[in-house]
């Protein structure tokens, strides 16, 4: 599996959908017994939007959530020094 973007955009009650997203993705990973392997990221510098990747490990976890929050694959793996470690 790839590397998933999600961004959740102004128009949007975005803080809101933000936190649902950390939670639920939290949840899937707890549920799946922690695995190490799985990595997210956010990337908070437009004021207008949040960024989070997804390593292919937690992608595959958090399989549900990327239809729901419209998550698209990256094409090559991403460049991680805009990145902040999201903990899990």
């Amino acid at each position: 599996m790839a590397w998933y973007c999600v961004i959740i955009v102004d128009g949007e009650p975005r803080a809101a959908r933000a936190v649902d997203f950390v939670t639920e993705l939290r949840s899937a990973f707890r549920h799946a017994g922690k695995p190490r392997e799985a990595e997210a990221f956010i990337n908070r510098g437009s004021a207008s939007r949040f960024t989070f990747l997804l390593s292919p490990a937690a992608a595959t976890l958090a399989d549900g959530l990327l239809g729901r929050y419209g998550a698209s694959a990256c094409e090559q793996a991403p460049n991680l020094s805009r990145y902040a470690p999201l903990p899990l």
